[in-house]
């Protein structure tokens, strides 16, 4: 569906409308009548492959291009359904006058002052004429926005045809703030070049005195210092002062200051003022005079020390002066902690309707107040709270936990902390059918004995150790507490989990090392695969000397053919068949790896031996083979050896 839009004289509109499943032509219609595809002017396309039956309005114009505009689908066969888009507007903007204020009927111009009287209703009117769409109107005060309290309307503008005149009806009340202030009126225009354009006045506020105290005296000022008090007349003309002191009946002053160079308790007192001007006078302001002190604290109670039995109630009671009045805060020393205080109140009593083992401790009151914005505290003389009665878990402290979760094969630790007035009698952990006292041990559980907590009276800390802890150890362990008065029990869930990180980084390493395992593997069997094995070729001429020394390649002939040791003449044997003779000597030889000896010719027809013998590098040929500083590395080398196609008894290398 193609939206409303807006543009600017000269440029070029664009209408959107998509058809899909498009049969008919696509037509457009501005105002009801059809628009034809006119060059540089509109142009669309009637049948669209796609379906983008959008339109562009090249060089838009007011009078021609302003207006509704439909998007329409032609049949294609009277059982086609009629398709047409919503009727949309399409405004090319006019750039509108400058607004106007004006005053029923009489215009303010810009910059000029309006005269009114506070408190009275006032009806002003802005108005924006010759614009395409009509402007928008807002009215503010300085900044403020006061456009809810006015009403727009729009209408034909009847010197310019399809523009439009916007006027903004304000009703509204002028206040003595008001005095001096800009009133504005701003039209609100894509067509102007900043977006906006406005027109002002400047309010002249008639009103009757209203007076203020400078300087603050009721917080700022202590005794002994200079005090100057100023009664400021807010009033529209200029107001006269008058200056009284409660309890006289003449007038004390008509200058606007009273100035005290060193004020004295006896200044103290209310002292009032009063403006006058033509339209009226002002209410009377009356300032009491007050001197500041810091904070004292005159009672506290009871001290130094109260002892109360558990879950009863208690009530301190701290008394202290000043001006202004303190704040108060009741601080109990934090057990453990050396410095470290926790607020309990901040009354000048501490209510505890029902004390337990976390109150126990000492207490202090602090009083505080701010004169000129600084801070000036006092604090009491401590007061001991003792608690006595059956043990209590202390849940609150950070070492007690509800659940504790740990990795199996982990060493673990449960700790509780308890209070007990008078100390406790037996302490021991229970859990399924077993019990452990404090100080034991069972297998893999040790019941640590309790020890006292640091600077918490009567409080102790309780642990249970699990050493390499399993599965089987989930549940709940439940410690118990007893002393003369009672008996206290309390359970902590402990929850073991499965290494699943641990596992699998075993698992990568085990893979690893099975990798590394096969690398090696392969590794040897292809060294020694590459020693094991003899390269043939039908000449061998070595032209370099290995480190073992030269080379030499020997052919024997025989009848002039020459014959080659396969690489398994050193390494095979025969299968020895007994009462076998060779009947075939053309058949292939069958080789093995035997000395024989150069008198028994047995054998001599089916047997090649070959002796290959090297001697050290430094006996061959005289020769050494230490060439500049290379060690001499032990290798093995292969050479191809030939022999004859019959046996001969031995062939030197």
């Amino acid at each position: 569906m193609p939206n409303d839009s807006e543009v600017d004289p000269g440029f070029t509109a664009t209408l959107t409308c998509r058809v899909r499943n498009r049969l008919g032509e696509c037509v457009w219609l501005k105002d009801g009548e059809v628009v034809g595809r006119i060059s540089n002017k509109y142009s669309f396309e009637k049948q669209p492959s796609d379906g983008d039956c959008s339109i562009r309005i090249i060089n838009a114009n007011l009078e021609m291009d302003d207006g509704h505009w439909q998007c329409q689908v032609t049949q294609t066969s009277l059982e086609d359904p009629i398709l047409k888009s919503k009727n949309i507007k399409l405004t090319v903007r006019e750039t509108p006058r400058p607004p106007q204020i004006e005053d029923n009927t009489i215009q303010i111009k810009s910059g000029e002052n309006f005269m009114t009287r506070a408190g009275q209703p006032k009806k002003l009117s802005c108005v924006s004429r010759k614009g395409n769409p009509p402007a928008e109107l807002k009215w503010f005060i300085e900044e403020d926005d006061i456009t809810a309290m006015a009403s727009q309307t729009n209408g034909s503008d009847i010197e310019k045809p399809k523009t439009w005149q916007a006027i903004s009806i304000l009703h509204y009340t002028f206040l003595k703030i008001h005095n001096g202030k800009l009133l504005r009126c701003v039209a609100l225009h894509r067509g102007y070049d900043t977006n906006s354009r406005e027109t002002s006045t400047r309010l002249d506020v008639l009103y009757p005195p209203e007076i203020r105290l400078e300087g603050n005296p009721k917080e700022e000022i202590e005794e002994g210092r200079s005090l100057t008090l100023k009664c400021v007349a807010d009033a529209n003309p200029k107001a006269s002062i008058i200056w009284k002191v409660s309890g006289q009946a003449s007038v004390y002053s008509i200058k606007e200051e009273l100035t005290f160079s060193s004020v004295r308790r006896n200044d103290s007192g209310i002292y009032s003022c009063r403006g006058r001007n033509d339209i009226g006078k002002s209410k009377e302001l009356e300032i009491s005079l007050d001197v500041k002190y810091k904070p004292e604290i005159r009672k506290v109670e009871p001290y130094p020390q109260v002892s109360l039995a558990l879950y009863s109630s208690a009530k301190l009671v701290c008394l202290a002066a000043g001006n202004p009045q303190p704040e108060y805060s009741w601080l109990q020393k934090v057990p453990g902690e050396q410095l470290a205080w926790q607020e309990r109140g901040i009354n000048s009593y501490l209510i505890i309707p029902n004390v337990t083992y976390n109150f126990q401790g000492r207490y202090i009151c602090e009083a505080k107040n701010y004169i000129k914005g600084k801070e000036y505290k006092t604090q009491s003389e401590e007061i001991k709270l003792d608690v006595s009665g059956n043990p209590q878990i202390i849940t609150e402290m950070t070492t007690t936990k509800d659940n504790v979760v740990v990795e199996r094969n982990e060493d673990v630790t449960i700790s509780v902390m308890f209070c007990s007035d008078p100390k406790p009698d037996r302490v021991y952990w229970e859990w399924g059918s077993l019990k452990l006292d404090t100080g034991s041990e069972l297998g893999r559980y040790v019941a640590e004995g309790f020890v006292a907590v640091k600077d918490w009276d009567d409080c102790y800390e309780a642990r249970l150790l699990i050493e390499n802890v399993e599965s089987s150890d989930s549940r709940k362990y439940i410690i118990h507490v007893e002393n003369l008065k009672g008996e206290e029990a309390y359970a902590v869930k402990l929850v073991v989990r499965e290494p699943v990180a641990m596992s699998m980084v075993i698992g990568i390493a085990v893979g690893c090392i099975i990798l590394l395992v096969v690398l090696i593997i392969v590794v040897v069997c292809f060294i020694k695969k590459r020693k094991s094995v003899f390269r043939r070729r039908d000449d061998f001429n070595p032209d370099t000397e290995s480190e073992m020394g030269s080379r030499r390649s020997v052919d024997i002939t025989h009848n002039g053919v020459a014959g080659a040791i396969p690489p398994d003449a050193l390494y095979s044997a025969p299968k020895k068949q007994p009462n076998k003779k060779v009947e075939n000597r053309g058949e292939r030889k069958q080789y093995e790896n035997l000395k024989m000896d150069k008198n028994d010719n047995r054998n001599k027809d089916h047997v090649v031996c070959a002796d290959l013998s090297f001697s050290p590098p430094s006996e061959r040929n005289g020769h050494s083979r230490n060439r500049g500083a290379r060690p001499t590395v032990e290798r093995t080398e292969y050479g191809e050896i030939q022999f004859p196609s019959k046996v001969i008894e031995q062939a030197d290398i």
